[in-house]
């Protein structure tokens, strides 16, 4: 993403990368959970196939945690969240 710093403080920046960055860990978490759902379709073995499963879970409690975070750090979004869910 983005910004113009201009006018921002170090503070401010350093806030707006942490968001930079927890925004681009929850894209990878959910590329994993989508990841793992395709290799369940095309695995053979049931011990992977639970393995993948109980897996995803752990990845959409990373996924809740860094919602959770996200709203912490930025009140904008929080509020869309709020209004969405």
């Amino acid at each position: 993403m983005s910004y113009s710093f201009e006018g921002m403080s170090d503070e401010q920046i350093a806030k707006l990368d942490d968001l930079d960055m927890l925004r681009n860990d929850l894209i990878g978490e959910l590329q994993a959970i989508n990841q793992y759902q395709d290799h369940i379709l095309n695995l053979e073995s049931d011990e992977a196939l639970a393995t993948l499963e109980h897996i995803i879970e752990e990845e959409k409690e990373h996924v809740a945690e860094l919602m959770r975070l996200i709203q912490n750090l930025d009140p904008a979004q929080a509020e869309k969240f709020k209004r969405i869910l």
